[in-house]
């Protein structure tokens, strides 16, 4: 701590009141051994950056003049405080970075601008040329990323339409019309339909397309090794992804902390960061460091697709066409038995049983999955020792966080980074970039209640004080499905429920046989003027219970 302190008075004696930074100053290097410091410490525990942050140091530089100057940074002579995210609480960085993402947005709107001016003064006048140039010229010249998509096909329709666009159009603000294919005049989408197009996205790309696996203790998921998908598949899904966060929309997704480390190239060779996602393997490796081991071959194990594999530590320079070498393999025969339910004639449960495993000999093993190549081992596996159990302990981290489903996840990371400019990531933390990618399962529904716009009501009469008081004494599971109702929203943003469009407007007419309904293209709770609280309470609870999935009345 007293470390600490000394530095952070170098700094600011030295420090001249700029964001950007002069490398080899005394200020700068004080920075540097505070970041030191705080890596040291967050690899052990996970910490925000208490004890570190420096709030005067946001409070003394505009927000404006922080995120521009970090944009026109010169380099690479200089630095920048953005290069140290440990000096702002969460909420700053926050802001910053969608500040940068939206500045980026908007110079992608201005080269649009700029690109309909110049079609404009080239075949404005006589038109020679336009039937070709201006197909070509079109593109350039749309201020939004508009994507027309099924609620059945949400994947398929998303990569058809974001194939091969050009980077310029993926940094534009995303617009969804979402709706079968004969009904795409549901499309006027000002926030709502952004979120549950990317809601559907997550579920379909977990539970549709197997592209990924949920731990049924953790309930986090992760990349399904050897995925049959194809990894265009992958490089969407990172696309999307990056989309996502791109134009804030919060992901009902729950993710390992290690996915977020390696989004932001910080590589895990610790047991401790594997705790959340693989709380087993983490405790397993502790004890591999801290006890000797004895007859323990240097290998790794990989089920998928009907294949139990022991292969050798893959090469270090692992590219998209991943090769395993395979000491021996076996094949998992699965076969299912019936048991019929008690007094039910109609309905079978199938549960499936786990034969003993059959031995393969890996010279027949015809695989074709997507950016894997099998090949028999031409040699034997060392033994785990005392002089290379650490060795063992860093290489089987990276096996199960990145060898295993190498293909698929640096075509997502192909796909993300399209979109994502990684500069702009350089001040997060794995934990606050889960925080902005994820949200929040907790709503503190005082600020939602004073974040909530009004049309046709008073916000301090009688009727809208009783609708917050009987929403108040709701379980707050209860509560987040009125937030879904009226925003699509599965998760509370980073920053909390202020950040939500959330409005409450009069319905017409005034019915007590009208359900409430909603409008989540606007965020808006349309409300019928119920004689009784006992009424209004059973509307909301009955709209809640049977309100169909989507976006109410658009």
């Amino acid at each position: 701590m007293l470390m600490t302190i000394w530095f952070k008075k170098a700094f600011f004696h030295h420090w001249d009141n700029e964001p950007v930074l002069r490398k080899g100053t005394i200020g700068y290097a004080a920075l540097m051994m505070l970041e030191c410091m705080h890596t040291r410490v967050a690899e052990s525990v996970e910490v925000s950056s208490m004890g570190f942050s420096m709030p005067v140091v946001s409070d003394r530089v505009d927000a404006s003049y922080m995120v521009q100057s970090y944009i026109d940074l010169p380099e690479p002579k200089s630095g920048h405080l953005f290069d140290f995210g440990f000096l702002f609480d969460f909420s700053r960085k926050c802001f910053y970075f969608r500040t940068l993402n939206h500045l980026r947005m908007r110079k992608a709107d201005s080269d649009a601008q700029k690109a309909y001016a110049i079609r404009s003064r080239a075949f404005g006048a006589t038109g020679l040329g336009a039937p070709q140039l201006r197909g070509q010229l079109r593109s350039l010249e749309e201020h939004y990323l508009l994507l027309n998509v099924s609620r059945g096909n949400v994947l398929q329709d998303a990569f058809d339409q974001l194939w091969q666009r050009q980077r310029s159009e993926l940094l534009r603000p995303v617009r969804v019309r979402l709706g079968e294919i004969d009904e795409f005049e549901v499309g006027h989408d000002l926030g709502g339909v952004q979120i549950e197009f990317f809601n559907l996205v997550s579920t379909q790309a977990d539970m549709n397309a197997e592209m990924f696996t949920t731990d049924s203790v953790t309930g986090l998921s992760y990349f399904r090794a050897g995925s049959m998908q194809p990894l265009y598949m992958f490089e969407l899904c990172g696309l999307l992804f990056g989309l996502a966060v791109y134009n804030g929309i919060t992901l009902p997704v729950s993710l390992p902390r290690v996915f977020y480390m390696q989004l932001l190239g910080k590589l895990c060779n610790k047991p401790g960061p594997l705790s959340d996602g693989w709380p087993q393997v983490s405790r397993s490796l502790e004890a591999i460091l801290e006890h000797d081991i004895h007859d323990l071959d240097f290998v790794f194990s990989l089920e998928a697709n009907g294949l139990r594999l022991t292969v050798l530590p893959p090469p270090s320079n692992v590219d998209a066409r991943t090769l395993l070498e395979v000491l021996d393999a076996s094949r998992i025969e699965s076969s299912y038995r019936k048991t019929q339910a008690d007094n039910i004639d109609s309905e079978q449960e199938m549960t499936p049983i786990l034969e003993d495993s059959q031995d393969v000999d890996i010279r027949s093993i015809e695989v074709e999955w997507p950016g894997w190549r099998l090949t028999a081992a031409s040699k034997g596996p060392a033994q785990v020792t005392a002089d290379n159990q650490l060795e063992y302990v860093r290489k089987y981290i990276k096996w199960l966080t990145i060898d295993s489903v190498a293909p698929q996840w640096h075509a997502f990371e192909k796909g993300f980074f399209s979109v994502i400019d990684s500069s702009t990531l350089k001040m997060l933390s794995p934990d606050d970039l889960r925080r902005i990618v994820e949200g929040s399962d907790h709503l503190d529904i005082n600020e939602l209640k004073r974040a909530t716009l009004y049309t046709g009501y008073d916000p301090k009469s009688r009727y809208i004080q009783t609708f917050w008081r009987i929403v108040s004494g709701w379980p707050e599971v209860k509560q987040k499905q009125l937030v879904k109702f009226v925003t699509a929203a599965e998760r509370i943003p980073a920053g909390g429920a202020s950040n939500l469009t959330f409005r409450i407007e009069k319905a017409q007419p005034w019915s007590t046989q009208h359900l409430p309904t909603s409008s989540t293209c606007f965020g808006t709770l349309l409300l019928p003027k119920y004689p009784s609280a006992d009424i209004l309470d059973n509307k909301l609870s009955v709209a809640l219970k049977y309100g169909l999935e989507g976006f109410g009345t658009g």
